[in-house]
């Protein structure tokens, strides 16, 4: 049980939207990107996800 959750833990991490967000977090960390230009990183990483829940749960209704 424990290996499965930290298997679908390093899934997660190994995203390609949860490394954007650690890059952009980074670069602001270290100036390189302000506030608003990570505030939009933020926003389409949430809004990406969003939209993969929405998709995922419109075809299994469609399927269902």
């Amino acid at each position: 049980m424990i290996s499965f959750r930290f298997q679908r833990l390093i899934e997660k991490l190994l995203s390609v939207k949860f490394v954007i967000f650690v890059i952009a977090t980074v670069l602001l960390c270290f100036g390189v990107l302000g506030g608003g230009e990570w505030l939009t990183v933020a926003l389409t990483v949430i809004a990406g996800r969003e939209i993969q829940k929405f998709r995922g749960d419109r075809i299994e209704k469609e399927e269902g």
